[in-house]
């Protein structure tokens, strides 16, 4: 696909009304200049959700979820981000595309790709219970699943043969290509002949939020083949560390989802389905990604990850922790539940039936147990040393945790388990000291501090690039803040009407965009009246930053090789102009 012009999307942003489009979503209440609702992303049961109508942007104080209207789409809509803008595009009747008739060319594409999908899977569900194919399901049988489980979850089997799906179906040219690149089929090096990637397998099929089948998973039933299981790859409609096996068969259980069980395979969700668990899901085939959390609690507030109590299980579970660090708002929660050695989900439910399994996880470890369990192994705390180097474990965990009432309650701990009971010296424990032993230091956080507040107020009040006369000579100081600045200027010189989502969704996949993004929902406690006078006094200073910079680089030349009558004429100038401020 060509990629998407700023002017397009631009445009796009500038003809949406983000209040109008989230509330036809969800509804929102009028309070003051905003609008408010309780968040779509999160369990809450007191608004605070929050839509700006002047800048464009949503964003919720309790979880921390914000952007514009691409933002929201693609979070509560599950859209990626292209898909977000066809979405916008065809709201407005704007075409986004080079060839008008591509995008619609797509949108045929993928609706054909869904109806093969569909087709395949009725497919290898007809082939599970032909007398030929017998015993892939009596295996199922075996394992202990039932008709209306195997009906439930669509479980098929795709035949030994090489090309079955072609024989089947007599696909076009052009069928075939769409599921070559679904990955259904794979070409030989000559691409003249496909075969099937699935044979001889088990076939589960994969449902994206919206219940479409975007992929597949394929089950050996016998050691002799490797690998045991065989996922679809990553293809246009399907993204491993976006999807989570069963999530939509929870969600159709459910209307809302206290929380859910994270385990590791396909049988485990199906049989604790089966023995009344109907709210597991499975990462497929991947360790589980930002992603996959950020999906997990924009449905609930409570995961519980259910592994293995190995070395292997152990270390599973860290990685998915830190994967969830950054999600871990005041209301979230995370456990986890070890398994006895050898077992998963699937056989210990069976040998110890519903309840007894229940009880198991009602014994798991909550994120704090887990945390400090896992590195008091790594330190000794009955010495200094191993108290210190506990304290440097645990600091970088605790900074990347944006629930305050949580990451104060793990600092208390830590502090009873290093000896530092005084809340006041714990919460210097998070806070790095200013650097102050040199005055160049000094200055050079000055300038980022004025550079700060310029991108700051600009970013969230376009309006004010037009207080900027000139941004000659600012480039002359080095700092990524004024950098930036000197560029959103020229950004709103180019787009006067730039709204703070149209200026923000420009540096989207830039390396400022994170901190522009921070800066956009900065409480920078500058009441109304006071924000153009505060934006003039440090565009002051900087233009005195830069006259400074020049002053010095005149004296250091004058010192080395003396100056012309016109350097000296601006020096002269130049002290004259700063004597005064």
């Amino acid at each position: 696909m060509t990629r998407i012009s700023n002017t397009v999307i631009n445009e796009l942003i500038s003809r949406t009304n983000i209040v109008d489009l989230i509330n036809q979503r969800v509804p929102l209440k009028r309070q003051g200049n905003n609008f408010v609702a309780c968040c779509p992303f999160h369990t809450e049961k007191h608004p605070s959700f929050t839509v700006n109508i002047e800048k464009q942007f949503y964003y919720c104080f309790s979880c921390g979820s914000h952007g514009n209207v691409i933002d929201f789409l693609m979070h509560y809509d599950r859209l990626t981000f292209l898909e977000a803008i066809k979405e916008l595009s065809i709201m407005h009747g704007i075409s986004i595309e080079k060839n008008p008739n591509v995008c619609e060319h797509n949108n045929y594409r993928k609706n054909n790709l869904y109806q093969l999908m569909n087709k395949l899977c009725a497919y290898y569900k007809s082939v599970l219970t032909q007398k030929e194919y017998l015993y892939a399901y009596k295996y199922l049988k075996n394992r202990g699943l039932n008709t209306k489980t195997i009906d439930d979850f669509n479980i098929g089997f795709a035949p030994p043969r090489w090309n079955n799906i072609i024989q089947k179906f007599s696909l076009t040219l052009y069928d075939q290509k769409l599921l070559d690149q679904a990955g259904m089929l794979i070409s030989n090096n000559t691409k003249k002949y496909k075969y099937d990637r699935f044979r001889d397998r088990l076939m589960f099929p994969i449902r994206d939020i919206a219940g479409r089948i975007v992929a597949f998973g394929g089950r050996v039933i016998t050691q002799k083949k490797i690998p045991k299981y065989l996922n679809s790859p990553d293809t246009e409609i399907f993204k491993k560390s976006q999807h989570l096996y069963g999530l939509y068969e929870a969600r159709m259980k459910h209307k809302n989802l206290s929380c859910i069980l994270l385990v590791e395979g396909y049988i485990d969700v199906i049989t604790l389905t089966q023995f009344g668990i109907n709210y597991a899901v499975a990462a497929l085939g991947t360790s589980t990604t930002d992603n996959h959390i950020r999906l997990l609690y924009s449905i609930t507030d409570q995961i519980i990850c259910c592994y293995d109590g190995d070395y292997a299980g152990k270390k599973a579970a860290w990685r998915t922790l830190n994967t969830a660090l950054p999600y871990l708002t005041d209301e979230r929660q995370i456990h986890f539940a070890f398994l006895p050695h050898g077992e998963d989900p699937d056989t210990l439910i069976r040998k110890i039936g519903k309840d007894n399994f229940l009880k198991k996880l009602t014994q798991t470890q909550d994120l704090s147990n887990f945390l400090f369990e896992t590195l008091s192994k790594k330190t000794n705390l009955q010495t200094l040393s191993g108290r210190v180097k506990l304290s440097s474990l645990i600091l970088p965990i605790l900074k990347k945790i944006p629930g305050q009432t949580l990451k104060l309650c793990l600092l208390q701990q830590l502090g009873n388990k290093i000896g530092i009971l005084d809340d006041n010296k714990l919460s210097q424990l998070l806070t790095k000291k200013p650097i102050t032993y040199a005055n160049k230091i000094n200055r050079c956080c000055i300038n980022n501090n004025i550079g700060r507040v310029l991108v700051g107020l600009l970013i969230q009040n376009p309006r004010l690039s037009k207080l900027v006369p000139s941004i000659q000579g600012l480039e002359q100081l080095k700092q990524d803040d004024i950098v930036m600045f000197i560029d959103l200027i020229q950004i709103c010189k180019t787009y006067p009407i730039s709204t703070s989502a149209q200026l923000l969704e420009h540096y989207r996949g830039n390396k400022f965009f994170s901190k522009l993004e921070s800066l956009a929902y900065w409480n920078h406690l500058i009441t109304n009246d006071m924000i153009e006078i505060t934006f003039i006094d440090a565009l002051t200073k900087l233009y005195n930053l830069t006259l400074e910079k020049r002053q010095e680089l005149l004296i250091a030349h004058d010192r080395t090789f003396g100056l012309t009558t016109q350097e000296r004429q601006e020096l002269w100038l130049l002290n004259q102009t700063l004597s005064k401020h």
